[in-house]
């Protein structure tokens, strides 16, 4: 065997180091990946962003995009959404961090005329913690004005919940709400005897020297805050929204960095560091419904890039803009992006897990990963399960289905699609179809069967590997001659003339022993989409949405003349 000259060893060590070196250069590798993350703007027909990754002292990437040439760069304005929401949950914290409240005693507390019909007599109290954490069981949104050129106030929040019911018990589930964060909205101008925008502009922005930030509020006058493109590129534009402590704020990419920074560069202006650690605590470590889906306060730990500690998000959407701020506190890294097109985040992730757990790497960068908990799910074998006792109708928020028992294998049917579920490994399912007498299976989708304090869920295995609830078994009773009879068409009766249209083709129907609402949202909407929601009978004039998650056990409760509803905020009249 000949051996290789140690003289070549060297060589080829000298080569290998310098490779090494070049694929570590954080410089050379910024430079790449900011060409391939612009690229992806271009194909996913984003109009404008501006976007940064940014540590303690210094910025790591900061660019902008436009496929106009319109010149956006990082003091361009663009409406953050629901981003809006950790800047309310700072605030709260600030009010908790001088004694003014205490996060674990109820809102009622503090807005004595919130009185909102607690449909669970087991329930904790409403407290401002379990909204903070979207675990409160307060309704999602209010459609009623929702976008309009002429908002309603949302000081006046309370007595419209008060007509209506709780979704779930306190603590049950994690259920997103907008209501609960205007909410939160009422108590920092109740407790701080400020109006919500005055309080956010003196304790956040000031402080910060976020000089070019504010509250869309004014359509008139803040007009040109409202430019945004459809999916297409098209030039638009967007309302105000009602809901201003949940989705109400602009900034620019260099206002957000300064955001950012205050909560890793140990400064301590907005919160000091014992604050700062309970917003970033894991929440809901013993929630079994919210499966793997872990909350911080306000905050949602993200459950990629494990090498940056803990990583946690909050993501904003208006009717066309879209925003993205994550935040590494153990990694001291930080990044966000801002845009004006409903495409604008969806290539956001590789900021922090690719571009921030690259830097890391070369900069030697370690963090201490035992503040980063996990929640633990353990399901129950495939082996251990009586198959055939999951065979019933289920529904979620947005879907109802009905799996069957045939071929000695579970069948769902959603949304007139038949297939089975063949099982793929010890815990999961994948679907199948029967051809030829052969079952071809596919690997693109994976389900899990669970059954959770005694009811029957049907879980999707989602592609970015968390796991969300699809359907609850539920059993239908009795539809009544009063229920049957109000099948049909309705219209949107009580919208004002300025107001965007938002929930629009509403019509009801009885399938399957349920009564089903079927929705639609207006084009204008670009996160709407169809719904169909089964309902929960209660009497003859008041039924919840069946199942868990974001817009479940929301109220439908009809008038005396018995042919109007009212639905998130919004009256229906039938046709």
């Amino acid at each position: 065997m000949k051996t290789i000259p140690e003289s070549l060893l060297t060589w080829l060590f000298c080569l290998i180091c310098i490779a090494c070196s070049e694929r570590r250069d954080s410089g050379n590798f910024i430079e790449t990946f900011n060409a391939d993350f612009r690229a992806e703007l271009a194909g996913l027909h984003v109009s404008n962003a501006s976007y940064a990754v940014f540590c303690t002292d210094s910025v790591i990437l900061q660019d902008s995009f436009s496929a106009a040439g319109t010149g956006t760069d990082g003091d361009s304005p663009f409406l953050i959404g629901s981003v809006t929401k950790v800047f309310t949950a700072v605030a709260i914290m600030q009010l908790y961090q001088e004694g003014k409240i205490d996060i674990d005693r109820p809102v009622s507390d503090y807005v004595p005329d919130f009185q909102i019909r607690q449909r669970f007599p087991e329930s904790a109290p409403i407290t401002l913690r379990a909204v903070m954490t979207h675990h409160a069981g307060i309704p999602s949104d209010n459609y009623l004005h929702k976008f309009s050129k002429m908002p309603n106030d949302f000081i006046d929040l309370p007595g419209y919940l008060n007509t209506l019911y709780t979704c779930y018990p306190v603590g049950e589930i994690w259920a997103y709400s907008n209501l609960g964060y205007a909410l939160l909205g009422v108590v920092i101008e109740r407790v701080s005897g400020m109006r919500y925008g005055e309080y956010i502009a003196r304790h956040i922005f000031e402080p910060l020297g976020m000089n070019s930030s504010g509250l869309y509020s004014d359509y008139g006058s803040q007009k040109s805050l409202s430019a945004a493109y459809d999916g297409k590129g098209n030039l638009t534009t967007e309302l105000p929204i009602c809901d201003k402590p949940a989705g109400a704020i602009y900034s620019t990419v260099t206002d957000m960095i300064r955001f950012g920074r205050a909560f890793i560069d140990g400064k301590e202006i907005l919160l000091r560091k014992e604050f700062l650690d309970q917003m970033f605590e894991l929440q809901n470590a013993d929630n079994l419904l919210d499966l793997d889906h872990r909350s911080a306060l306000c905050f949602n730990f993200k459950n990629k890039a494990p090498e940056l500690g803990r990583l946690l998000e909050h993501g904003g959407a208006t009717m066309y803009h879209r925003a993205q701020l994550t935040i590494a506190p153990d990694a001291g890294l930080a990044c966000v992006l801002l845009s004006d097109s409903p495409n604008g985040k969806d290539n956001a992730w590789r900021l922090d897990e690719q571009l921030m757990v690259e830097y890391c790497r070369s900069a030697g960068i370690t963090p201490d990963r035992r503040f980063n908990r996990e929640k633990k799910m353990l399901f129950t074998p495939v082996s251990s399960k009586n198959l055939q006792s999951f065979a019933g109708n289920y529904a979620m928020p947005g879907l109802v289905c009905r799996i069957d028992w045939k071929h000695n294998l579970l069948s769902p049917t959603i949304d007139g699609q038949n297939f089975y579920l063949a099982q793929h490994d010890s815990g999961s399912f994948i679907p199948a179809k029967w051809f030829l007498g052969m079952l071809f299976k596919s690997k693109r989708m994976y389900f899990l069967l669970e059954e959770i304090n005694g009811e029957k869920h049907f879980i999707q295995v989602m592609p970015w590997g968390g796991l969300n609830i699809i359907g609850t078994r539920v059993t239908p009773e009795p539809v009544s001659e009063t229920w049957k009879n109000r099948a049909g068409d309705y219209v949107v009766s009580n919208a004002a003339p300025g107001d965007a249209p938002t929930i629009e083709k509403m019509s009801i129907s009885v399938e399957d022993s349920f009564v089903v609402l079927r929705y639609g949202f207006s084009p204008e909407m670009s996160f709407g989409q169809n719904a169909s929601v089964a309902l929960n009978l209660v009497n003859d004039n008041e039924a919840f949405v069946l199942g868990y998650g974001r817009g479940g056990g929301e109220s439908v409760i009809f008038g005396p003349d018995g042919r109007s509803f009212s639905y998130m905020g919004l009256k229906f009249v039938k046709i």
